[in-house]
């Protein structure tokens, strides 16, 4: 895939949704993995943060 699709795929959030999973494995996994739409957004968002470059160089001095 190039880059563009990829872009593509990340900032189409309600145009592909995920298969629906086993109840039970949704039971025993819930989270980020699971959500749709702007909830996904949402914490992907929040989650992005903790990923910053600067935020990783800080954990290789670790």
């Amino acid at each position: 895939m190039s880059p563009e699709q990829i872009k593509g795929v990340f900032t189409k959030i309600g145009d592909f949704q995920k298969p629906k999973p086993n109840p039970l494995v949704r039971l025993l996994a819930m989270g980020v993995v699971n959500y749709e739409g702007e909830k996904w957004a949402k914490y992907r968002n929040i989650i992005n943060l903790a990923f910053h470059k600067e935020k990783l160089k800080l954990l290789e001095n670790l």
